[in-house]
């Protein structure tokens, strides 16, 4: 990036947490198509945030060059799904005894 085109930015952000949320809400996909479009118009304006971006979406390229994507076993889905399953029934279970104590007393 030219000196000249530095010189015309913001060197300080107002909002850095929120802007870095923001980042982190548009690398992992998860921003909206508002939250995208305010991004797209005001990082182009901020130094801090553009060397935020910048670094983030570095970290993110290299681990994901770095991590080898597996799929979870069949078994470790079947365990989680029982697992669930049991604690639901447990939980309807204490609410329901929460219901009947609250009516008793």
């Amino acid at each position: 990036m030219s000196e000249a085109i530095k010189g015309e930015m913001k060197h300080h952000c107002e909002n850095h947490e929120r802007c870095m949320e923001m980042i982190t809400a548009v690398l992992d996909g998860s921003a909206s198509k508002e939250d995208m479009e305010h991004f797209r118009t005001e990082m182009d304006h901020c130094l801090p945030c553009i060397e935020g971006y910048e670094l983030q979406k570095s970290i993110k390229d290299a681990l994901n060059q770095k991590i080898e994507k597996k799929c979870c076993p069949d078994k470790t889905i079947a365990d989680i799904k029982s697992k669930l399953q049991l604690a639901t029934i447990v939980l309807v279970l204490l609410v329901s005894e929460i219901k009947l104590i609250d009516i008793y007393f």
